[in-house]
Protein backbone atom coordinates (compact mmCIF):
# COMPACT_ATOMS: atom_id res chain seq x y z
CA UNK A 1 0.00 0.00 0.00
CA UNK A 2 2.09 2.99 -1.32
CA UNK A 3 -0.32 5.57 -0.28
CA UNK A 4 -0.64 4.40 3.24
CA UNK A 5 3.36 4.97 3.62
CA UNK A 6 3.01 7.98 1.45
CA UNK A 7 0.26 9.09 4.55
CA UNK A 8 2.14 7.72 7.21
CA UNK A 9 5.47 9.62 5.98
CA UNK A 10 3.35 13.03 5.40
CA UNK A 11 2.52 12.28 9.37
CA UNK A 12 5.29 11.88 10.44
CA UNK A 13 6.97 15.20 9.04
CA UNK A 14 3.99 17.35 10.40
CA UNK A 15 4.29 15.34 13.84
CA UNK A 16 8.62 15.70 13.88
CA UNK A 17 8.12 19.09 12.97
CA UNK A 18 5.45 20.36 15.65
CA UNK A 19 7.47 18.31 18.61
CA UNK A 20 10.54 20.08 17.35
CA UNK A 21 8.67 23.68 17.77
CA UNK A 22 7.54 22.29 21.24
CA UNK A 23 11.55 21.60 22.28
CA UNK A 24 12.44 25.15 21.04
CA UNK A 25 9.51 26.20 22.97
CA UNK A 26 10.75 24.15 25.85
CA UNK A 27 13.95 25.77 25.74
CA UNK A 28 12.67 28.81 25.48
CA UNK A 29 14.21 29.53 22.14
CA UNK A 30 10.90 30.00 20.94
CA UNK A 31 7.61 31.16 22.63
CA UNK A 32 3.56 31.69 22.64
CA UNK A 33 4.07 35.07 21.71
CA UNK A 34 6.05 34.04 18.37
CA UNK A 35 3.14 32.42 17.54
CA UNK A 36 1.63 35.46 15.98
CA UNK A 37 4.58 36.08 13.72
CA UNK A 38 4.57 32.37 12.39
CA UNK A 39 0.90 32.56 11.53
CA UNK A 40 1.32 35.79 9.41
CA UNK A 41 4.44 34.22 7.62
CA UNK A 42 1.87 31.70 6.49
CA UNK A 43 -0.99 34.14 5.35
CA UNK A 44 0.83 37.11 4.29
CA UNK A 45 4.02 35.12 2.72
CA UNK A 46 4.22 31.73 2.49
CA UNK A 47 0.59 31.15 1.24
CA UNK A 48 0.13 33.84 -1.29
CA UNK A 49 3.24 32.73 -3.22
CA UNK A 50 2.54 29.50 -3.66
CA UNK A 51 -1.34 30.76 -4.88
CA UNK A 52 -0.14 32.64 -7.31
CA UNK A 53 2.60 30.45 -8.79
CA UNK A 54 0.08 27.68 -8.55
CA UNK A 55 -2.50 29.42 -10.16
CA UNK A 56 -0.23 31.85 -12.90
CA UNK A 57 1.33 29.28 -13.93
CA UNK A 58 -1.22 26.60 -14.94
CA UNK A 59 -4.09 26.62 -17.85
CA UNK A 60 -7.69 25.13 -16.67
CA UNK A 61 -9.62 23.47 -19.10
CA UNK A 62 -13.57 23.97 -18.52
CA UNK A 63 -14.41 20.53 -18.86
CA UNK A 64 -11.80 19.93 -15.37
CA UNK A 65 -14.05 22.04 -13.44
CA UNK A 66 -16.65 19.46 -12.79
CA UNK A 67 -15.02 17.64 -10.29
CA UNK A 68 -12.93 21.24 -8.60
CA UNK A 69 -16.97 21.99 -8.07
CA UNK A 70 -18.28 18.62 -6.21
CA UNK A 71 -15.39 19.40 -3.79
CA UNK A 72 -16.20 22.81 -3.51
CA UNK A 73 -19.86 21.86 -2.43
CA UNK A 74 -18.69 19.14 -0.34
CA UNK A 75 -16.66 21.64 1.80
CA UNK A 76 -19.67 23.58 1.99
CA UNK A 77 -21.65 21.36 3.40
CA UNK A 78 -18.89 20.12 5.77
CA UNK A 79 -18.89 23.58 7.23
CA UNK A 80 -22.74 23.68 7.98
CA UNK A 81 -22.15 20.38 9.41
CA UNK A 82 -19.61 21.72 11.43
CA UNK A 83 -21.23 24.59 12.57
CA UNK A 84 -24.46 22.56 13.55
CA UNK A 85 -22.28 20.50 15.23
CA UNK A 86 -20.80 23.02 17.15
CA UNK A 87 -23.86 24.66 18.03
CA UNK A 88 -25.11 21.09 19.13
CA UNK A 89 -22.08 21.20 21.37
CA UNK A 90 -22.70 24.86 22.64
CA UNK A 91 -19.04 25.83 21.52
CA UNK A 92 -18.53 29.23 22.08
CA UNK A 93 -18.37 31.82 18.65
CA UNK A 94 -14.24 31.39 18.71
CA UNK A 95 -14.43 27.60 19.05
CA UNK A 96 -17.10 27.79 16.82
CA UNK A 97 -15.27 29.69 14.32
CA UNK A 98 -12.45 26.92 14.84
CA UNK A 99 -14.43 24.38 14.27
CA UNK A 100 -16.05 25.30 11.09
CA UNK A 101 -12.96 26.02 9.44
CA UNK A 102 -11.07 22.78 10.32
CA UNK A 103 -14.92 20.81 9.36
CA UNK A 104 -14.15 21.84 6.15
CA UNK A 105 -10.55 22.05 4.71
CA UNK A 106 -8.62 19.47 4.73
CA UNK A 107 -4.93 18.58 3.60
CA UNK A 108 -5.46 18.35 -0.28
CA UNK A 109 -2.84 20.58 -1.37
CA UNK A 110 0.21 18.86 0.92
CA UNK A 111 -0.94 15.38 1.91
CA UNK A 112 -3.43 15.17 -0.76
CA UNK A 113 -0.44 15.65 -3.50
CA UNK A 114 2.09 13.17 -1.91
CA UNK A 115 -0.66 11.01 -1.86
CA UNK A 116 -2.26 11.05 -5.27
CA UNK A 117 1.69 11.05 -6.39
CA UNK A 118 1.85 7.51 -5.11
CA UNK A 119 -1.18 5.66 -5.97
CA UNK A 120 -1.34 6.74 -9.60
CA UNK A 121 2.37 7.35 -10.59
CA UNK A 122 3.19 8.73 -13.36
CA UNK A 123 -0.29 9.33 -14.31
CA UNK A 124 0.69 12.98 -15.60
CA UNK A 125 -3.30 13.32 -15.82
CA UNK A 126 -4.73 12.42 -12.17
CA UNK A 127 -1.71 14.63 -10.94
CA UNK A 128 -3.38 17.31 -12.54
CA UNK A 129 -6.83 16.30 -12.05
CA UNK A 130 -5.51 16.53 -8.28
CA UNK A 131 -3.70 19.99 -8.95
CA UNK A 132 -7.31 21.53 -10.30
CA UNK A 133 -9.32 20.02 -7.45
CA UNK A 134 -7.43 21.02 -4.73
CA UNK A 135 -6.61 24.82 -6.62
CA UNK A 136 -10.14 26.02 -7.54
CA UNK A 137 -12.21 23.59 -5.54
CA UNK A 138 -11.06 23.93 -1.96
CA UNK A 139 -7.67 26.37 -2.13
CA UNK A 140 -9.48 29.29 -4.24
CA UNK A 141 -12.71 28.73 -1.62
CA UNK A 142 -10.41 28.90 1.69
CA UNK A 143 -8.97 31.85 0.73
CA UNK A 144 -11.92 33.85 -0.22
CA UNK A 145 -14.17 32.24 2.29
CA UNK A 146 -12.24 31.03 5.06
CA UNK A 147 -10.77 34.11 5.98
CA UNK A 148 -14.19 36.03 6.09
CA UNK A 149 -14.94 33.00 8.26
CA UNK A 150 -12.46 33.20 10.34
CA UNK A 151 -12.80 37.13 11.00
CA UNK A 152 -16.72 36.54 11.95
CA UNK A 153 -16.32 34.23 14.30
CA UNK A 154 -13.15 35.47 16.11
CA UNK A 155 -13.19 38.83 16.11
CA UNK A 156 -16.31 41.25 17.88
CA UNK A 157 -17.74 43.79 15.73
CA UNK A 158 -19.44 46.19 17.91
CA UNK A 159 -20.56 48.55 14.97
CA UNK A 160 -20.84 48.12 11.16
CA UNK A 161 -18.14 50.08 10.67
CA UNK A 162 -15.95 47.50 11.97
CA UNK A 163 -17.45 44.79 10.10
CA UNK A 164 -16.81 47.20 6.86
CA UNK A 165 -13.32 47.53 8.24
CA UNK A 166 -12.56 43.75 8.44
CA UNK A 167 -14.18 43.11 4.93
CA UNK A 168 -11.74 45.80 3.22
CA UNK A 169 -9.05 44.74 5.15
CA UNK A 170 -9.70 40.77 3.20
CA UNK A 171 -9.75 42.22 0.16
CA UNK A 172 -6.30 43.95 0.21
CA UNK A 173 -4.83 40.96 2.15
CA UNK A 174 -2.11 39.14 0.18
CA UNK A 175 -3.66 36.27 0.21
CA UNK A 176 -7.01 37.55 -1.97
CA UNK A 177 -4.72 40.01 -4.74
CA UNK A 178 -2.37 36.39 -4.77
CA UNK A 179 -5.41 34.97 -6.24
CA UNK A 180 -6.91 37.63 -8.29
CA UNK A 181 -3.32 38.09 -10.14
CA UNK A 182 -2.89 34.21 -10.26
CA UNK A 183 -5.84 34.06 -12.45
CA UNK A 184 -4.97 36.58 -14.16
CA UNK A 185 -1.67 36.15 -15.10
CA UNK A 186 -3.29 32.50 -16.04
CA UNK A 187 -4.61 33.82 -19.08
CA UNK A 188 -1.90 35.82 -20.57
CA UNK A 189 0.07 32.88 -21.19
CA UNK A 190 3.41 34.77 -19.58
CA UNK A 191 6.65 33.25 -20.91
CA UNK A 192 7.70 31.24 -18.08
CA UNK A 193 10.51 29.94 -19.86
CA UNK A 194 12.33 33.47 -20.45
CA UNK A 195 15.30 33.43 -17.69
CA UNK A 196 13.76 36.35 -15.76
CA UNK A 197 10.57 34.66 -15.47
CA UNK A 198 12.43 31.51 -14.58
CA UNK A 199 14.13 33.12 -11.89
CA UNK A 200 11.13 34.75 -10.49
CA UNK A 201 9.23 31.41 -10.42
CA UNK A 202 12.08 29.19 -8.45
CA UNK A 203 11.74 32.27 -5.78
CA UNK A 204 8.12 32.27 -5.40
CA UNK A 205 8.28 28.04 -5.13
CA UNK A 206 11.44 28.78 -2.54
CA UNK A 207 9.30 31.05 -0.73
CA UNK A 208 6.11 28.68 -1.10
CA UNK A 209 8.19 26.07 0.08
CA UNK A 210 8.43 27.56 3.52
CA UNK A 211 4.68 26.85 3.72
CA UNK A 212 4.78 23.53 5.98
CA UNK A 213 7.74 24.72 8.23
CA UNK A 214 5.96 28.17 9.14
CA UNK A 215 2.50 25.78 9.75
CA UNK A 216 4.12 23.36 11.90
CA UNK A 217 5.88 26.30 13.63
CA UNK A 218 2.81 27.74 14.27
CA UNK A 219 0.70 24.51 15.37
CA UNK A 220 3.08 23.92 18.03
CA UNK A 221 3.43 27.17 19.36
CA UNK A 222 -0.53 27.49 19.59
CA UNK A 223 -1.37 23.74 21.31
CA UNK A 224 -2.09 24.41 24.54
CA UNK A 225 -3.49 22.17 27.38
CA UNK A 226 -7.51 21.07 27.14
CA UNK A 227 -9.36 18.63 28.90
CA UNK A 228 -9.52 15.57 27.80
CA UNK A 229 -13.49 15.22 28.48
CA UNK A 230 -13.15 18.65 26.59
CA UNK A 231 -11.84 17.44 23.83
CA UNK A 232 -13.43 14.29 23.26
CA UNK A 233 -16.53 15.32 21.95
CA UNK A 234 -15.15 17.72 19.35
CA UNK A 235 -12.77 15.14 18.07
CA UNK A 236 -15.93 12.62 17.53
CA UNK A 237 -18.26 15.17 16.10
CA UNK A 238 -15.00 16.40 13.74
CA UNK A 239 -14.25 12.65 12.66
CA UNK A 240 -17.76 11.99 11.47
CA UNK A 241 -17.61 15.20 9.56
CA UNK A 242 -14.04 15.77 8.08
CA UNK A 243 -12.71 11.70 7.59
CA UNK A 244 -16.33 9.95 7.15
CA UNK A 245 -18.79 12.72 5.92
CA UNK A 246 -16.56 14.72 3.37
CA UNK A 247 -15.33 11.49 1.13
CA UNK A 248 -18.82 9.58 1.47
CA UNK A 249 -20.41 13.30 0.08
CA UNK A 250 -18.14 14.03 -2.41
CA UNK A 251 -18.40 9.94 -4.08
CA UNK A 252 -21.86 10.39 -4.26
CA UNK A 253 -21.62 13.42 -5.83
CA UNK A 254 -18.97 11.93 -8.09
CA UNK A 255 -21.24 9.37 -9.34
CA UNK A 256 -24.60 11.76 -9.79
CA UNK A 257 -22.42 13.45 -12.01
CA UNK A 258 -21.06 10.34 -13.74
CA UNK A 259 -17.34 11.39 -13.34
CA UNK A 260 -14.95 8.94 -15.19
CA UNK A 261 -13.01 6.72 -12.95
CA UNK A 262 -10.03 8.39 -12.76
CA UNK A 263 -11.27 11.91 -11.68
CA UNK A 264 -14.01 10.16 -9.26
CA UNK A 265 -10.59 8.56 -7.31
CA UNK A 266 -8.59 11.70 -7.19
CA UNK A 267 -11.52 13.49 -5.84
CA UNK A 268 -12.35 11.03 -3.38
CA UNK A 269 -9.11 10.70 -2.29
CA UNK A 270 -8.51 14.57 -1.98
CA UNK A 271 -11.73 14.99 0.08
CA UNK A 272 -10.76 12.09 2.41
CA UNK A 273 -8.16 14.24 3.61
CA UNK A 274 -7.89 14.84 7.33
CA UNK A 275 -8.29 18.76 8.39
CA UNK A 276 -6.11 21.03 6.99
CA UNK A 277 -2.91 22.73 9.33
CA UNK A 278 -3.43 25.75 7.04
CA UNK A 279 -6.98 26.11 8.27
CA UNK A 280 -5.90 26.17 12.02
CA UNK A 281 -3.60 28.56 11.46
CA UNK A 282 -6.09 30.80 9.79
CA UNK A 283 -8.08 30.36 12.66
CA UNK A 284 -5.44 31.46 14.98
CA UNK A 285 -4.20 34.23 12.43
CA UNK A 286 -7.72 35.97 13.03
CA UNK A 287 -8.93 35.96 16.31
CA UNK A 288 -10.88 32.30 17.03
CA UNK A 289 -9.46 29.58 19.07
CA UNK A 290 -6.34 28.52 17.65
CA UNK A 291 -5.54 25.78 20.58
CA UNK A 292 -8.47 23.97 19.84
CA UNK A 293 -7.76 23.64 15.85
CA UNK A 294 -4.44 22.96 16.27
CA UNK A 295 -5.49 19.86 18.78
CA UNK A 296 -8.07 18.49 16.37
CA UNK A 297 -6.03 19.02 13.70
CA UNK A 298 -3.48 16.70 14.88
CA UNK A 299 -6.14 13.98 16.16
CA UNK A 300 -7.45 13.77 12.94
CA UNK A 301 -4.07 13.15 10.68
CA UNK A 302 -3.95 10.40 13.48
CA UNK A 303 -7.49 9.03 13.00
CA UNK A 304 -6.75 9.56 8.83
CA UNK A 305 -4.47 6.57 9.13
CA UNK A 306 -7.55 4.06 9.26
CA UNK A 307 -10.12 5.72 7.53
CA UNK A 308 -7.95 6.78 4.32
CA UNK A 309 -7.36 3.15 3.47
CA UNK A 310 -11.05 1.96 3.88
CA UNK A 311 -11.81 4.95 1.79
CA UNK A 312 -10.00 3.96 -0.83
CA UNK A 313 -10.81 0.38 -0.44
CA UNK A 314 -14.26 1.02 -0.52
CA UNK A 315 -14.28 2.84 -4.19
CA UNK A 316 -12.39 -0.28 -5.08
CA UNK A 317 -15.17 -2.90 -4.34
CA UNK A 318 -17.45 -0.28 -5.68
CA UNK A 319 -15.45 -0.52 -9.29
Amino acid sequence: MNYFYALLGSLFILVALVLITLLLRNRSILSTEHQTLFSRLVTDFSLPALIFINLATRTFEVEQLLPALIMFITILIACSLGFAAGKILKMDKKSLGAFVLVSGWGSSSTLGYALIMQVFQNNHEAIQDALVISELGAGVPLFLLAIPVAMYFGREHPDGKSVLASTGEFFLSPIFIAVVLGIACSFLNLPWQNTAMKTLNTLLNMMGDSLEIFTAFAIGLMLQKIPLRHLLPPIAALFCINLIAEPLIALAGAHLFGLPQLEEQVLVIEASMPAGAVAAVIAARYGCNGGLASALTIAMYVLSLATIPLVYLLMMTIH
